[in-house]
């Protein structure tokens, strides 16, 4: 397939935006004034008058579910009106999305003007090459509006009314009002497989380092009996494409067999991708496999990354195709897992049985609750599944347990009756999977950052390439170790409730923690997992509950979350985890829930535990050091009161923090690390260390800092090692000259270099 775009030099393009406005806005700008206006007017039109019918009624449904969307991130007004009914005054004064092909959206081509775009008599020509096919589709997404320029306007069009129509139907029925939005400033499709995406740079031109292509690699490449193989960019070899479809088939066979149904099910579509990059990308999902029940495909990563961990997704859609969905997830989902050999790599029944060894195992009443098998972590449900559906089996017979499986739903009393059974049957299955003790070398001293995920469009985050170019730049600069942070959130004043587990594509999902994390120990660091919580206006070390009642919910939530992320650790052999991060009430206060939970955790998760403490009351305070490896510290003392210290009262000012710090250490006799210790570059950042502030810009003052806390920590042996807050996940994050804490890019860099080659 040839290359449809190639980014071209800026001299064969004619830009005139800037002769065109006043000033030229940057795309935060334009995104403000989308989230401040929170309103779009859709500019809709074909020659086709069905298709116009079609556009008009699928607009009206979205305008509708919008309104009643009380999510107040995505609560967006929608308005809608005919292409050729539209006005000049509202083309000027509101947020326009233009949807149709040229010919049927006039407007359309007044606003490309200064877009490297033209729209001729044999299709679309952008940058330069033509789109000609009735299948290709071009959408933008917020380029500067040529007649408000402080507003921004996108479109989707292509060459072919039909074809495109398909597509805003297929994305509306995908992301409902967010159909609006894409990952990257554009996007070409062919039907509707994302081909080649880019964005455009602070002059709006296309941006040649943040360009993908994917327009080749998208054919198929063999046929089995049941399945049609894509290896997307050649993502494994042939020979690799051909075991994977006969072992496929084998499983399928299987499922077969075991179901005894001989029914005639479609086509399945198989794709492979290289990197959760690369999936994420195409199919704005970055899972490590997901199925789509539309169209009948598999979409799989295979690598380096995910070796002997196979998961095998295929099998939940076989099975839906033969037996339909079932009343019951667990059961959907364990008797695809029944049929899966290397299940994070060692199989659901090896977890299940240290789960179960551990205290961590779920009952039969916990896999029947819906609301827990949709919320809780699915590492956890999925191999607790798949160890139900094996009781099961053995316990009722198959034709019983196939007889049950799609309408199943058992009383508390046939519930209750089963349990001690199935405590049974876990305690055989700790015996015949023993626990294998995994080699965990101690700590050496740990010299980086907390490595943070500050990209959100997928190609900047986690599991990007430019996260492993950031890591190889931390260890050019002396690193040996790096904390890992995926972020989960609390509303301000909510009741307890489950704590979300990411699994957006752009976000700090489980692909991006096992990227990042295997990029790191490829370079010889040591990984640190440090889960943490957002509270809106607010921060974890406010957090206080009501009620007994209620701190005992809050606590049942958060051990799950942490929970997850001890088993995502211990599948993947990071070295240390943090299981909390300055809750400075509910530490203080409840001593004995945290002593309960590291016990637990420790039952299966074989490496080295930390806590990281709030500086001051908490970390002077904290009761439960002794239950962990070493002891964490976010330390944002300050240093100073002055405007203009002297480095020397900086350095005994931090004697005194120094003080706090070895009376700690005396008590316990555990290393301490600085899980976090950071200062901004600007004006006086000794002064309130933890603070946003201003926005002045001084890297002589952070430089400052940072020298005063290498020289104390030098030597001292209760310190073992320093996490610097923060270094981004993309090298370019926020520019040379910012105000944030990261010491990228500035001559700060130079002192971590010097400190780390000690």
């Amino acid at each position: 397939m040839i290359s449809f775009i190639q980014i071209s030099e800026r001299a064969t393009v004619t830009n005139a935006l800037s002769v065109a406005l006043d000033s030229i806005p940057t795309r935060r700008q334009l995104r403000s004034s989308f989230f401040e206006k929170r309103e779009v007017l859709v500019v809709y039109g074909s020659t086709v008058s069905t298709v116009q019918k079609e556009y008009q009624l699928l607009l009206d449904s979205v305008a509708v579910q919008a309104a009643k969307n009380t999510n107040r991130r995505r609560n967006i007004k929608i308005k809608f009106k005919e292409a050729s009914a539209v006005t000049d005054a509202e083309l000027n004064t509101n947020i326009i999305v233009f949807i149709g092909t040229p010919a049927a959206n006039p407007s359309l081509r007044d606003f490309t003007q200064h877009i490297p775009i033209k729209f001729e008599k044999g299709g679309i020509r952008f940058n330069t090459k033509l789109l000609s096919q009735k299948e290709h589709i071009l959408t933008l997404q917020f380029f500067p509006n040529p007649k408000n320029h402080a507003l921004p306007f996108s479109f989707l069009t292509g060459n072919d009314e039909y074809e495109l129509l398909q597509f805003v139907k297929k994305k509306v029925q995908q992301f409902g009002e967010g159909f609006l939005f894409q990952n990257m400033d554009f996007e070409i499709y062919e039907r509707e497989t994302k081909i080649q995406m880019g964005n455009f740079d602070a002059n709006w031109f296309p941006d040649k380092t943040v360009f993908f292509d994917y327009s080749y690699g998208n054919e198929i490449v063999h046929s089995s009996t049941s399945f049609d193989f894509v290896n997307h960019q050649n993502a494994i070899p042939k020979p690799e494409v051909l075991q994977l479809a006969t072992e496929i088939e084998q499983t399928k066979n299987r499922i077969i067999a075991f179901t005894n149904t001989q029914k005639k099910f479609p086509r399945i579509g198989y794709h492979i991708y290289k990197t959760a990059e690369d999936k994420g990308l195409i199919t704005q999902n970055s899972n490590q496999a997901h199925l789509d029940f539309s169209d009948n495909t598999v979409h799989t990563i295979i690598n380096a990354k995910y070796s002997n961990n196979y998961i095998q997704k295929e099998n939940a859609l076989v099975i839906n195709l033969l037996l339909g969905k079932s009343k019951s997830i667990a059961l959907e989902r364990g008797l695809a897992l029944y049929f899966t050999k290397q299940w994070q790599r060692e199989g659901f029944l090896y977890w299940s049985a240290r789960l179960a060894e551990s205290g961590n195992a779920l009952t039969l009443s916990e896999l029947f609750d819906t609301t827990l098998m949709q919320q809780d972590s699915p590492l956890i449900t999925d191999c607790m599944a798949g160890a139900l559906v094996t009781f099961l089996i053995e316990t009722f017979g198959k034709d019983d347990f196939l007889k049950r499986y799609r309408h199943w739903s058992p009383s508390k009393t046939e519930l209750s009756q089963l349990q001690a059974s199935w405590e049974t049957y876990l305690s055989e299955q700790i015996l015949a999977n023993p626990k294998k003790v995994r080699e965990t070398k101690p700590l050496s001293y740990l010299k980086g950052f907390n490595f943070a995920h500050e990209g959100y469009s997928i190609y900047n985050g986690y599991l990007s390439r430019k996260a492993t170019e950031a890591l190889v730049k931390q260890k050019e600069m002396g690193v040996n170790a790096t904390a890992i942070v995926p972020y989960s959130y609390i509303r301000e004043g909510a009741a307890p409730s489950y704590l979300p587990i990411s699994y957006n594509a752009g976000s700090e999902n489980d692909q991006g923690v096992v990227h990042s994390a295997y990029e790191a120990r490829q370079l010889g660091m040591q990984t640190v997992l440090k889960p943490q919580i957002f509270i809106g206006n607010s921060w974890p070390g406010a957090l206080d509950m009501g009620t007994d009642e209620d701190w005992a919910a809050f606590f049942n939530y958060y051990y799950r979350w942490i929970r997850h992320y001890a088993f995502l650790a211990e599948i993947h052999q990071m070295d240390a985890l943090c299981i909390g991060v300055e809750f400075a009430i509910a530490t203080l206060t409840h001593e004995e829930e945290w002593r309960k939970m590291i016990r637990k955790i420790r039952g299966f998760y074989q490496g080295k535990l930390t806590y990281a403490a709030n500086w001051g009351k908490e970390f002077e305070q904290l009761a439960f050091w002794d239950e962990l490896d070493f002891i964490g510290l976010n330390s944002y003392y300050p240093l100073s009161k002055n405007e203009n210290p002297t480095d020397e009262e900086l350095a005994a000012n931090f004697e005194v923090v120094k003080g706090k710090i070895e009376k700690v250490y005396r008590k316990f006799q555990k290393p301490i690390v600085f899980t976090e210790i950071g200062f901004r570059s600007i004006d006086k950042p000794w002064k309130n260390p933890h603070a946003e502030g201003d926005d002045s810009f001084n890297a002589v003052h952070q430089q400052r800092c940072y020298e005063v806390i290498f020289r104390g920590i030098e030597n001292e042996p209760w310190c073992h090692g320093i996490l610097w807050w923060k270094f981004p996940t993309y090298l370019e994050y926020r520019g040379t000259e910012n105000s944030a804490f990261t010491p990228n890019n500035k001559i700060t860099e130079e002192t971590v270099k010097k400190w780390f080659a000690h």
